[in-house]
């Protein structure tokens, strides 16, 4: 297969604003101070073809699923769109690989259109215990005077392999487990991507909904429910939804499960523009989920699927590890991976996979280590800008993701998360500081001052157990009437000011604030409020988490 030239360019998240060095601090990180050379770079990266717009007279492949097999095999799912449009007729592709990504078998189809037939979103989930493939996906139409590209509703069915994904089972329509459904949404998709199996066993898939196109955007009722398995795949269930609200149009999504057990569904914001990340927490096996937040632990970007995995421990190494990978862009280009200690509250380390147009990915953890991205990239000449020529899996080790900080073997040994709220903490005199229950917070809760006036302030001592030089980064809720703070580290200003306002919506977001040498020992980190926002009518503030991540060699 055709091998192709990757970036090795590195980046670090979030906007850095300048700090001069007083003291023990040093200047903030640049983009340009944090890229590695290939010459440099620890780790290795491989990438391949898998599908290519033109293949088998096909106009573009679009909307990727991605998984791992208990054989080993890596299988890459697509729509095989014969026209563009995503209620065109399409196929459902496969494409299997025995070797890691490196190289593919010849391109198949689990399903075939008429040449009517609009088959999308093709998404699996693997039964780890029988070894069983579910690929999930949806037949789509469109109403009656509706000339434009989209769908107007769908059914959802579910084929199986037991395998390898050689042959696969008649659909099976699962429609049915969403009669009744209050908010009258027509347009059920699974996914995209993959679903996951909880460690108890559970199977599950999250499912997006809409109404019809023709609704005006804040009447198309966009969000996410789940459905699950407790007896390997005989049966399926709907599971609870996030609760719907128009400011949080949750659409295409991924699934997490957290160390505590607890689920993160982190989704697209639908209706185009730029923006974070929408999040939501479930506590009971997916059941309920918490009022969905946009979450710019990760800088906002084009509205678009996204990839998010798991990657398990590997031998005795305990550490926790999420991969996202995206266009870190407000336009569809900069396709870039980047990994989180903490279960994505923040993303201290980042590569870019290519700096060309790219479109969707999904992320899959591959069973020697490594973790492997399914993009498109470049454009289709004749095809919409939305979609790919080019769909190519990138196979890289952690080495190369972070250059050389985490092998693998063991996690960063420099590197620290402190929840604000379980910090030793002193606060101006007569300023409430109480901790807040919040589903959407580092460990689910965070710590809520109530200042009054310019120059309160809330001081936390931290211990670091290792000499470094370190990225610090802080975690704020956004909150209706909040201000505008600084914070000093040891008594030395790190980055600029912070505004933790909002006006209208539910948020969190992660500071990159600069980059400082600390000792080993205790240090304090005070939060300042020094401003506010103009439409703010208050000064309080919300610090979530405090993050600090060595710096690549």
């Amino acid at each position: 297969m055709e091998r192709t030239q990757i970036s090795r360019r590195t980046l670090v998240l979030g906007t850095a604003a300048s700090a001069a060095a007083v003291g023990a601090l040093a200047s903030a990180p640049s983009a340009e101070g944090s890229t590695r050379s290939a010459a440099t770079t620890a780790g290795e990266c491989h990438e391949s073809l898998v599908f290519q717009a033109g293949d088998d007279d096909l106009e573009v492949f679009h909307v990727f699923g991605l998984t791992t097999t208990v054989a080993g095999s890596v299988l890459a799912f697509a729509e095989a769109r014969i026209t563009q449009h995503d209620a065109d007729p399409h196929h459902l592709a496969i494409r299997r690989s025995r070797d890691g990504g490196r190289t593919w078998e010849p391109l198949r189809y689990v399903r075939r259109s008429d040449g009517v037939q609009s088959f999308i979103n093709p998404t699996p989930v693997v039964d780890r215990e029988s070894g069983r493939i579910f690929l999930f996906h949806a037949e789509c139409f469109r109403d009656p005077g509706n000339t434009g590209g989209s769908p107007d509703s769908s059914r959802l069915s579910v084929v199986t392999s037991d395998d390898d994904g050689e042959t696969w089972s008649d659909p099976t329509e699962l429609t049915h487990l969403f009669d009744g459904d209050p908010n009258e949404q027509t347009l059920h998709m699974p996914g995209p991507g993959h679903g996951i199996q909880l460690a108890d066993g559970r199977l599950m898939l999250q499912v997006w909904h809409r109404r019809a196109i023709a609704f005006p955007v804040a009447e198309r009722r966009y969000g996410v429910t789940v459905i699950v398995s407790d007896d390997g795949g005989a049966t399926w269930q709907a599971g609870g939804g996030v609760p719907l609200d128009g400011a949080y149009p949750l659409n295409e999504a991924r699934l997490i499960e957290r160390p505590d057990g607890s689920l993160a569904v982190l989704g697209r914001y639908a209706s185009g523009g730029t923006h974070p990340r929408i999040v939501s927490v479930s506590a009971d096996r997916g059941q309920t989920w918490s009022p969905p937040v946009l979450d710019a632990s990760a800088r906002p970007v084009n509205a678009i699927d996204t990839g998010v995995v798991r990657v398990p421990p590997q031998g005795s190494d305990d550490t926790s590890r999420i991969v996202f990978s995206r266009v870190d862009s407000p336009t569809r280009r900069n396709m870039t991976v980047s990994i989180s200690y903490d279960e994505g509250m923040t993303w201290p380390y980042s590569r870019v996979l290519t700096e060309g147009p790219a479109s969707y990915s999904d992320a899959v953890a591959l069973p020697d280590g490594r973790i492997g991205v399914l993009y498109g990239r470049e454009h289709a000449p004749g095809v919409t800008r939305s979609f790919s020529r080019d769909v190519v899996f990138a196979a890289f080790d952690l080495a190369w993701l972070t250059s050389g900080v985490d092998t693998g073997r063991r996690g960063p040994q420099t590197r620290f998360g402190y929840e604000v709220e379980e910090l030793p903490a002193t606060a101006t005199s007569g300023v409430g500081v109480s901790t807040v229950a919040d589903p959407a917070a580092s460990g689910g809760r965070r710590v809520e001052v109530a200042a009054t006036d310019y120059g309160q302030y809330l001081e936390a001592t931290i211990e670091v157990t290792r000499a470094a030089t370190y990225d610090v980064y802080a975690r704020f809720r956004h909150l209706p009437n909040a201000g505008v703070v600084t914070v000093d580290v040891d008594g030395a200003r790190l980055g600029g000011p912070v505004d933790t306002s909002t006006v209208s919506v539910r948020s969190f977001k992660t500071e990159l604030l600069g980059r400082c040498r600390l000792g080993r020992g205790l240090h304090t980190v005070r939060f300042t409020v020094v401003d506010k926002h103009v439409d703010s009518a208050g000064v309080r503030f919300s610090p979530d988490l405090i993050s600090l991540a060595t710096t690549p060699e």
